[in-house]
């Protein structure tokens, strides 16, 4: 993610238009290759260097070039990539003070070291410790010490796909419209949805059937509320929801049309595919994440009369509207499968309206897990005291379900 004064768009009109930059030039390739140079891991680690020489070695190109806030991007961008030093964990203020009083106490001894390097060395002998060691603590002096590396264009691509991140941090609403002929590439995004604890209310268009063959192209609409829309824990909402956004870019087809409130002024921002924005997710679908690892696992372990699917399937809740749920289990009994949702601490407004729908569908398959920092806020408590579906069918939860808890709503049911 880039600083808003980092970013460069236009204003149109009530249109946020986002200026971005050709990946293929060769001007720009070097000043990315140059900058990326400078993060490299020496072999000796010893020969490491700090966040402050590093900073200093990156001025030169960053106030030299014609663009200075591409060249910034660019650069906070490699930086982002880039691990460093942690300090060993010592009172640095209190060794500082140590120095302080032992410099007080040689002076008044009435014949220091006249030589300042040798008044260094007896202080530094006094306090028992080294001369790199006194400011260790201070970002400027962290070592680089791992790097996930990109290629030059890479590098500019994330710079393109950065300019839209960053301006959905100020999303107050955003209407998403897919339509892709992949199936796999469909489930994709609503795994990254889920990875990201994002809900959002899905709408299926009208089917059209692909020019080649008989298959289906799926075609839906997602809205998905923003992070200005939200009364709290706005700030990482903000960031899952921007960080969500590569996931989309790949898609065969797609439209995005997001609310931005920015300079206290309400803006469109418009885009689709033929912006040419590239994804750099490139390994999620074998990832999967310890707690949902730990919970598959203890599940196996503890369930006799359920199996979690291995693929939660889109159903249709009502005619107007899809879910993907969370996980999915199959009865051993009887076959019959029932679906999970989980609701998040900033999921208030589609907890509400998903509370409301279920009570007057009742017969749904989908048990309902809320987090504890979410049912604590009155109205979402009143809704869930009241809520005959949620008093059969739900359950309150901590960061993630455990599966006692998800293992005895399901028992319930028979």
């Amino acid at each position: 993610m880039l600083p808003k004064s980092l970013l460069k768009f236009r204003r149109s009109g009530e249109q946020l238009k986002p200026v971005f930059i050709d990946a293929e030039d060769d001007d720009n390739i070097q000043l990315a290759r140059e900058l990326l140079e400078l993060y490299r891991i020496p072999e000796n680690s010893a020969d490491a260097l700090t966040r402050g020489e590093l900073e200093e070695m990156a001025e030169p190109l960053l106030k030299g070039h014609r663009d200075r806030k591409l060249a910034c991007g660019l650069h906070k961008l490699a930086l982002d990539r880039c691990e460093f030093s942690v300090p060993p964990d010592i009172d640095y203020r209190e060794l500082r003070s140590k120095l302080f009083v032992a410099g007080a106490s040689l002076l008044l001894e009435g014949e220091p070291p006249e030589d300042s390097h040798d008044y260094r060395s007896e202080l530094l002998r006094r306090c028992s410790c080294a001369d790199n060691e006194i400011y260790n603590d201070l970002p400027h002096n962290e070592k680089l010490c791992k790097v996930r590396e990109l290629f030059p264009r890479e590098l500019l691509q994330r710079w393109n796909c950065s300019q839209v991140q960053s301006l959905l941090l100020y999303a107050s609403a955003i209407t998403l419209n897919i339509e892709e002929p992949n199936p796999a590439a469909v489930r994709k995004l609503f795994k990254y949805m889920k990875f990201f604890r994002l809900l959002a209310e899905i709408q299926p268009l009208a089917e059209k059937k692909k020019k080649s063959n008989t298959d289906t192209m799926f075609r839906f609409t997602m809205k998905i509320s923003g992070p200005i829309s939200l009364f709290e824990n706005t700030r990482k909402y903000a960031l899952q929801l921007a960080s969500f956004f590569p996931a989309i870019c790949d898609l065969k087809k797609w439209n995005i049309n997001a609310e931005i409130k920015i300079d206290d002024r309400q803006y469109q921002l418009k885009l689709n595919q033929d912006a040419g924005l590239v994804g750099h997710y490139r390994n999620f679908s074998s990832y999967i994440p310890e707690e949902i690892t730990m919970f598959h696992r203890l599940f196996r372990e503890k369930s006799e009369s359920w199996e979690i699917i291995g693929e939660s399937p889109f159903f249709h809740f009502t005619n107007q509207e899809l879910i993907f749920p969370d996980l999915s289990f199959r009865s051993k009994l009887d076959g019959r499968t029932v679906h999970l949702e989980l609701f998040h601490r900033w999921h208030s407004t589609p907890l509400l309206r998903r509370l409301q729908a279920l009570d007057d569908h009742p017969d749904v398959a989908l048990l309902i897990g809320v987090d504890r920092s979410l049912s604590a806020r009155p109205e979402i408590k009143y809704a869930l005291d009241h809520s005959t579906f949620f008093q059969r069918m739900g359950f309150l939860f901590r960061d993630f379900p455990g599966v006692e808890r998800v293992t005895r709503v399901l028992n319930k049911l028979g």
